[in-house]
């Protein structure tokens, strides 16, 4: 018999902070709003269960395996996933990671529970064969993220577009609006009032040498040779920070670049707030959350014409699309960005929730369960 309830597979939602486990807790929150706190469970694999049932604060129900040693969690947690399958026997099953969608064509094998499978860029996308792209093409939906993936997976997998949904990620409109950031900010990175800033936000990883803050790098010389007063902050931490301290020195950027580190949350819409404009032209984003997080703080954009980018932006409705491996075309683009006439903050903000606020993303959710029988 139809229980009316609806699970959500999550790899964590508090463990830990990224775009994956951001997009997690908004269809979480969404789905808990729609259906009620007492018809949605949450089964995390990395969260500790007295701290997410904290967290959750009634919201919603919850279950996880973050307690148990990481060198057994994955079979642990795959049994979670079975027996409150098995037991509870969902109207819907939504993962928010394809690995976990093997253990939903299993449940669908033994009791038909429907499963929808979250898509969100180089994680799906060039799948060997294998249980995770035996698991998505069993898979009743999947939800890219951007229309970027759903087409490389309708041509990878060859899937008809009836079987996709897209829902793109979101932003919290309250935590990342426009206005000034603490004076502090500037004086942390000893950037003068008249300083230009230019912003990139993210993980400086060798193995992701994609996201284009070492082509912005290449083309500054250039650039402040027309913009003097600019200067580039880059946040985010990885193990590629020795190679970014090298190029600096060789470009002899040192007194033009801030490594700024890690940022908590807590301060990265100040981070925005603090820029003039941000870019990241990268080639195998995703989505790009921090397109929206920066337009949510009213400032204009760049990014990559190459991958969903153009999603984010919206084919250059949004922000100015570039070719990441055209230097040329880069620093014209970054020119236009910092140079150019520009909306107000606030209409950049108006603009980027019209298309991925909250409210927009509640409706995807709500059509989504609906398509399976949940009210």
């Amino acid at each position: 018999m139809k229980t009316g309830k609806l699970q959500i597979w999550v790899p964590e939602l508090i463990a830990r902070e990224g775009g994956i486990q951001s997009y997690s807790i908004e269809l979480v929150e969404a789905s808990a709003e729609i259906l009620g706190p007492d018809r949605v469970t949450v089964l995390s694999k990395s969260d500790d269960p007295r701290a997410l049932e904290l967290w959750a604060a009634g919201r919603f129900l919850s279950r996880a395996t973050g307690n148990i040693s990481p060198l057994i969690r994955t079979l642990a947690y795959g049994g979670l996933l079975l027996q409150e399958g098995l037991q509870a026997e969902p109207d819907l099953v939504i993962t928010t990671h394809a690995n976990f969608s093997p253990v939903a064509r299993w449940l669908f094998g033994l009791r038909r529970i429907p499963a929808a499978v979250s898509a969100h860029g180089i994680e799906v996308w060039d799948l060997p064969p294998g249980s995770t792209r035996a698991g998505l093409l069993a898979a009743d939906t999947i939800l890219p993220v951007s229309d970027y993936t759903k087409n490389r997976l309708k041509n990878e997998l060859h899937l008809p577009e009836d079987r996709f949904q897209v829902i793109p990620d979101t932003f919290d409109p309250l935590r990342f609006s426009p206005g000034p950031a603490p004076a502090s900010l500037r004086e942390r990175y000893r950037l003068r009032s008249a300083d230009q800033v230019l912003l990139c936000v993210s993980r400086l990883e060798a193995s992701e040498n994609y996201k284009g803050y070492r082509q912005i790098l290449e083309v500054l010389p250039s650039l402040i040779r027309k913009i003097p007063m600019l200067k580039f902050v880059l946040v985010g931490r990885g193990n590629d920070r020795p190679n970014v301290e090298n190029q600096i020195r060789r470009l002899g950027l040192a007194d033009r670049v801030v490594l700024a580190g890690f940022v908590p949350s807590q301060e990265l819409a100040d981070h925005y707030r603090m820029a003039d404009a941000f870019a990241m032209p990268s080639k195998r984003e995703g989505f790009g959350i921090v397109y929206l997080e920066a337009m949510g703080c009213g400032k204009r954009c760049l990014g990559g014409n190459k991958d969903a980018a153009v999603d984010a932006l919206r084919h250059g409705e949004l922000g100015i699309l570039v070719d990441p491996d055209n230097l040329r075309e880069l620093e014209d683009g970054l020119f236009r960005l910092l140079a150019g006439p520009a909306p107000s903050p606030q209409e950049i903000h108006d603009r980027a929730s019209r298309y991925f606020g909250r409210d927009e993303f509640r409706k995807k959710v709500k059509a989504l369960l609906e398509s399976f029988g949940l009210r």
